[in-house]
């Protein structure tokens, strides 16, 4: 279904190669309502209930990513990260993190001790339904201006102790290069800063954005800059993420993925192996595996602890070390990450050795 469906959504936007290979084009191209896809194959009608979820949580998505979808039915993973669903009216919270309240200057969020985290503007390539910051959906937060970004630069010069800069928003990677060179440059030149970390969900759903200019911008800050890029799923690892990263690398980029963990998207040991050595053949390290959030719109993707757990346990011994992230949640009021292990603790011998788990979930003695 893909090469259909590729070759479906250019005609029906009209889009030849380079308007396709063009991000500027993408962004512009962002499917912002069920409708628009009716007319496409294997595309579903959306419920009520759905359509009241997508005018409070509105549909976002570059042609791009609907691409990687094999189907344009709810239940493809790629179509159920991005179709409004009637399960997203929930009650819960909008800021369980209370990020405002740890906001000391606009845009800053000062809550764990080193680092700072820098809301870069409120627009994405793609409204992820599992999004954490969907308070912000509605925004018109744009790019920052200098009064701004000095404001963050004052703050952190007279907060030594933080030395590194999360870069997040919504996605910092759908501004224009000019502002990401304003904003990467404004805070390596604060001496206490040694790294910038980028969140972006762009690698998997526009990797047309890595174009040379912005890999030697992002190369040539002032200070390391790491990209931390958002995989959720096999089916998001297309060629083009594969060559954009190698772009990044050849200007001194590396590359961590965070993945969140989405029921009736990728709660399955066998689809998370296949996600992390998959990430790794593109160079990508998998960082971390987050529990989903307790916010507002969203708690119908959570899956609970234990299943996260559960996989995490499963994939140990079956698939590389280095293709394992930590299995992690935040607390909510601030309270920090807290990283899961597999419990791999037996007991003890009748000596009194300590006992653990091995990969095959058969006790062995430590001594």
């Amino acid at each position: 279904m893909g090469k259909e469906l590729l070759s479906a959504l250019k005609t029906a936007f009209k889009a030849d190669d380079v308007d396709w290979d063009d991000w500027h084009w993408q962004l512009a191209s962002r499917i912002t309502d069920v409708k628009a896809l009716e007319s496409l194959p294997g595309c579903l009608r959306p419920e009520p209930g759905d359509v009241e979820a997508g005018l409070l949580y509105p549909m976002l998505a570059t042609p791009f990513y609907l691409s990687l979808a094999e189907s344009l039915s709810a239940g493809d993973p790629v179509m159920r990260q991005c179709l409004p669903c009637h399960m997203e009216l929930d009650g819960a919270g909008d800021d369980p993190f209370c990020e405002m309240e740890a906001s000391p200057v606009p845009r800053l969020v000062h809550r764990y001790h080193d680092r700072a985290l820098f809301l870069a503007c409120g627009s994405c390539a793609v409204h992820c339904r599992h999004c954490m910051r969907k308070r912000i959906w509605g925004s018109q937060m744009g790019a920052p201006g200098d009064d701004e970004l000095g404001l963050c630069v004052d703050y952190l010069g007279r907060h030594p102790e933080i030395r590194e800069v999360l870069v997040s928003g919504g996605d910092p990677l759908t501004l224009e290069d000019e502002d990401i060179g304003r904003i990467v440059s404004a805070f390596a030149s604060v001496p206490g800063i040694e790294m910038l970390r980028i969140g972006s969900r762009t690698l998997a759903a526009m990797p047309q954005r890595y174009t040379e200019r912005l890999c030697r911008i992002l190369g040539n800050a002032g200070c390391t800059v790491w990209l931390a890029s958002h995989f959720n799923h096999p089916q998001e690892l297309s060629p083009e993420a594969g060559e954009a990263v190698l772009r990044l690398m050849r200007h001194g980029v590396p590359v961590v993925n965070q993945t969140v963990l989405l029921k009736g998207v990728n709660d399955d040991a066998g689809i998370l192996g296949r996600l992390f050595t998959g990430l790794l053949r593109m160079r990508i390290k998998p960082y971390y595996l987050f529990h989903g959030d307790p916010v507002g719109g969203t708690t119908c993707f959570r899956t609970g602890i234990e299943a996260g757990r559960r996989i995490m346990g499963e994939l140990r011994g079956k698939i590389s070390g280095l293709a394992l992230p930590a299995f992690a949640f935040d607390l909510p009021e601030g309270g920090g990450k807290v990283r899961l292990e597999p419990d791999l603790f037996a007991g003890y011998a009748e000596d009194g050795a300590p006992m653990f788990l091995k990969h095959d979930g058969m006790p062995v003695e430590y001594r």
